[in-house]
């Protein structure tokens, strides 16, 4: 998922959550509890916005992860496409360190952890002449 992508949902779901904080506050204390619908929107936000940093950061130094091992085994986009074939290899080129354009799935990450250190680098032929 690419990152724009990711904010965008988490942009819809911040006044959604608001919007039920404040609906569920009226519904079961009255419509006197204003206070406590303001903590419940000053939680939600702060805890939605540690949650989407977390989750982003994690993925970030899991893919950095990924990518040091498979330049540790000569390991080409298109070598490390094969093993998580849902992705083009322009978005596995997006997720690069250098990048960070890019967020694979949590699925996608445990695969690839899985069949990198098993993956050999490819052997170049010597043609001779």
């Amino acid at each position: 998922m690419s990152v724009k992508k990711w904010n965008t949902i988490f942009t819809i779901a911040v006044p959604v959550g608001v919007a039920l904080i404040f609906i569920l506050t009226r519904i079961l204390t009255g419509p006197h509890t204003r206070l406590l619908a303001w903590i419940g929107l000053f939680v939600w936000l702060i805890g939605s916005q540690v949650w989407q940093s977390r989750v982003t950061m994690s993925r970030y130094r899991a893919q950095a992860k990924l990518w040091e091992l498979a330049d540790d085994r000569g390991l080409t986009t298109a070598a490390v496409r094969q093993l998580v074939p849902q992705y083009s290899e322009h978005d596995l080129d997006e997720s690069r360190p250098e990048n960070h354009r890019f967020l694979m799935s949590k699925a996608a990450i445990s695969t690839l952890t899985a069949k990198l250190p098993r993956q050999q680098a490819p052997v170049k032929k010597h043609h001779r002449k």
